[in-house]
């Protein structure tokens, strides 16, 4: 009887509209199932996590947790609890189109409206509780940041990086380039550094290897000095040398790591990415989503495609893939013309005891918000021979150190925002259960 009682409360709380609070003033349990707390040890089996409010009052076995009087039980049983996942670059502005030019000349009138918000949802909806923008339109990712972490529109926790900064101009987002500030000299990318600290900006972010040692540096000892991150946009490995010699460091990241075809990295690069302990954001299904589109164009009618988007904009997304041959587009061929050496130089990376971080550029090119978590971490297992508890450690707790959160999310514990996602599988021992995310809870909040 007292199961049968708890399986209608389960329903009752599990049958919230959609995006709607479920008793953020009151204190619930999830009990049962099995607690994987992100912080690399063994799971714990038949676990209790109590909430209140906003934040985690307690995580352990039943047997030695107490549920307070009165809490609403959440019966998880054959299920895995887990952090609510981290990514660290993703893009609001974009929703998987294939065509730039075409994408932002449509839809720039319809960024606040539709495009953003999309985005957000689908994050969230994916188990994806805190992100970092890395790059958008000035005019709209400060408006954005303050929609969703003033609770006005639902989405992960967001944290921003606001313009590039480059050497040369992209107009990326649009003509006017919001999306780019050009850095003249050092002493200008200095001066664009603490304006964007002063404007909000969480990190700072670097797209150009044509940007000299000396702005680098300026770039990165500026930001340092401000308590920022930089997120640094390289491919070739010179480049990543200039990075490493200007000063790119603790829990800085390399976006792209492992880019073209050599099969290693001299040993002097290695070695300061260890000693300097920059973080690897691989970013691997940023390449292999258009191979895998290409390769199976059934995935553009993946059904949360169908949820997440307006439905113009859906069938504009799904025409770009099925209406014309990317087979010869540079993606495609990167994806598989690179992999051999990409996968050779990532090993050599995790061989060494480089940090890795779970990094998806989400929203790119066939590269849906609603699949680059899961799709990511199970590429960068392959990839790399991280075992299935190393990357959802780095999609969780590392990734809350690189956007120096650790002491709110990124973990379990007692103290910590209840940003919680329940799994329907075991992703220790099928990292691709990830895609199974059933329900997500930030900030004590339950979302369906």
């Amino acid at each position: 009887m007292v199961r049968f009682l708890i399986r209608i409360l389960v329903i009752c709380i599990f049958s919230v509209p959609a995006f709607s609070p479920a008793f953020a003033q009151d204190t619930f349990v999830l009990k049962g199932g099995r607690i994987i707390d992100g912080r690399g040890g063994a799971p714990i089996v038949d676990g209790i996590i109590v909430m209140q409010a906003d934040k985690i009052v307690a995580v352990g076995p039943i047997a030695d947790t107490v549920i307070p009087a009165g809490a609403r039980i959440i019966d998880t049983n054959g299920m895995t609890i887990m952090p609510g996942l981290i990514d660290i670059h993703v893009h609001f502005d974009i929703l998987g189109h294939s065509d730039y030019g075409h994408w932002f000349g449509t839809y720039e009138d319809r960024m606040r409206s539709d495009i953003m918000p999309a985005a957000a949802k689908a994050m969230l909806m994916a188990g994806v509780t805190s992100v970092r923008d890395l790059g958008a339109d000035v005019s709209n990712i400060f408006w954005l940041k303050e929609q969703i972490n003033s609770g006005a529109m639902p989405g992960p926790r967001t944290f921003i990086a606001g313009p590039f900064l480059r050497k040369t101009a992209t107009a990326f987002v649009s003509d006017n380039y919001k999306d780019t500030w050009v850095v003249e000299n050092p002493a200008d990318a200095r001066k664009k550094v603490r304006r964007l600290a002063k404007m909000g900006a969480d990190v700072i972010k670097t797209q150009d290897e044509n940007l000299s040692e000396a702005e680098l540096a300026a770039i990165y000892d500026e930001s340092h000095k401000l308590g920022l991150r930089v997120a640094s946009h390289i491919y070739s490995a010179e480049a990543i040398r200039t990075a490493l010699k200007a000063g790119i460091g603790n829990y800085d990241t390399i976006e792209h790591i492992g880019e073209y075809e050599a099969m290693a990295y001299d040993d002097d690069i290695v070695r300061m990415i260890v000693d300097q302990k920059v973080a690897m954001a691989a970013t691997i299904v940023a390449r292999d989503g258009l191979r895998q589109i290409i390769e199976n164009p059934e995935l553009t009618d993946d059904p949360r495609w169908i949820r997440d988007l307006p439905a113009d904009i859906y069938l504009d997304v799904r025409k770009s893939y099925r209406d014309v041959d990317l087979s010869k587009h540079p993606l495609y061929d990167k994806a598989n013309k690179h992999r051999a050496g990409r996968m050779s130089k990532l090993r050599q990376l995790k061989d060494a005891g480089a940090i890795f971080t779970v990094s998806t550029d989400s929203g790119t090119r066939a590269n849906p918000h609603h699949d680059a978590m899961w799709k990511e971490m199970v590429l960068l297992q392959a990839e790399t021979g991280m075992s299935n508890m190393e990357v959802i450690v780095a999609a969780t707790r590392t990734n809350s150190i690189v956007m120096q959160q650790q002491d709110t999310i990124g973990t379990l514990e007692a103290g910590k925002f209840a940003d919680i996602i329940i799994v329907d599988g075991d992703p220790l021992t099928y990292l691709s259960d990830m895609r199974r995310v059933k329900h997500v809870i930030k900030g004590g909040e339950l979302f369906h």
